[in-house]
């Protein structure tokens, strides 16, 4: 399984809530297990397996399903045997 890691602002309450609800949503959609690392300020960026997928844009948070769909595009199945 590929790991799923948000690199976040560790000190803008808004991104760590935001951040806690893309978790959230990609265990529940995805049944991923989310690692959060603090990042530089203003930083909101989702990485599977160390290459960014999405990132914050300017001022905007990329949405959840913005998120679920990158990580969901960037998750290689595995073969089948």
């Amino acid at each position: 399984m590929s790991q799923v890691t948000i690199k976040r602002c560790p000190s803008c309450s808004a991104i760590r809530i935001h951040t806690r609800k893309v978790a959230i949503a990609l265990n529940s959609d995805l049944g991923v297990h989310v690692r959060v690392e603090d990042g530089v300020k203003s930083e909101f960026a989702v990485l599977v397996d160390g290459v960014p997928v999405i990132q914050r844009t300017g001022e905007t948070l990329p949405s959840v399903d913005e998120v679920d769909a990158a990580v969901e595009n960037a998750v290689i199945a595995p073969i089948a045997d």
